[in-house]
């Protein structure tokens, strides 16, 4: 194994904004594939970055290099109508914060329970509470997304596969992805300047979107207008005389 290449990768990982992946790296090369995905995720406020890192191997120097990451921006889960299908999202979300997911999905702990004593299977009933919300949000499209993207947030690097299988992203209309390349003996685009990146080309769709909102409503007021009561008279009357001409016209 080349302990010296992993050390480098890791070193160029921390140089972007990610600290500690050595074991992670370490873990996966140790299976020797031909490429493999790092996967990272960062807070910022309300939003959060995901990334993924592709590294492959580099057979003639047996070595691995991080060749791009694919870098995500998503926007705040909760939307304006903060209420789908009964459901308060945003008490949704705060009751899903309050669970080790991690914890909840393993199924190889042990322990004795007391069924006497409600408060020993507490957190079950907590997560029961939890799941009969999200299967009512997802009844609609909308809501089907938004339960998406709460068990993308909270579920991720939990074993949840075992029960649900892998979980499909539903993007919201204003995530932005951008793939960013890096090159050998070159400064990669580091986590600040991709978030800045991504910021720029949210805001600029945001822009373009309420343009287009704004293009629409004139163009509703303008049919609305040319079809308003005086109009509507002119073409009856116009109408009306065209039938009676023509009605001459027979008659004669």
């Amino acid at each position: 194994m080349n302990i010296e290449n992993i050390i480098s990768l890791e070193k160029q990982l921390h140089s972007l904004g990610f600290e500690n992946t050595g074991n992670f790296l370490l873990k996966r090369i140790c299976f020797n594939p031909g490429h493999f995905f790092l996967p990272q995720k960062i807070e910022k406020g309300n939003e959060q970055l995901v990334f993924q890192f592709f590294i492959e191997k580099d057979i003639k120097h047996d070595a691995y290099l991080l060749r791009y990451y694919d870098a995500t921006l998503q926007t705040e889960l909760i939307t304006a109508n903060s209420i789908i299908n009964d459901i308060d999202i945003v008490n949704l979300e705060n009751l899903m914060k309050k669970i080790d997911w991690k914890n909840a999905f393993d199924f190889s702990s042990k322990k004795q329970l007391n069924w006497n004593d409600k408060a020993s299977w507490e957190k079950e009933l907590q997560l029961e509470a939890v799941m009969e919300n999200i299967s009512r949000l997802e009844i609609t499209e909308e809501g089907f997304a938004i339960a998406a993207g709460l068990k993308l947030k909270y579920w991720q690097g939990a074993p949840y596969q075992e029960l649900f299988g892998s979980i499909n992203p539903v993007k919201s209309k204003f995530d932005i992805s951008q793939r960013f390349y890096l090159f050998e003996g070159q400064v990669g685009i580091s986590v600040d300047e991709a978030y800045r990146f991504l910021k720029n080309r949210l805001l600029e769709k945001q822009i373009h979107l309420k343009k287009k909102q704004t293009n629409n409503q004139e163009t509703e007021e303008t049919e609305n207008d040319s079809q308003g009561p005086g109009n509507k008279g002119l073409l009856k009357k116009k109408r009306g005389g065209n039938s009676k001409y023509s009605k001459r016209s027979i008659s004669v």
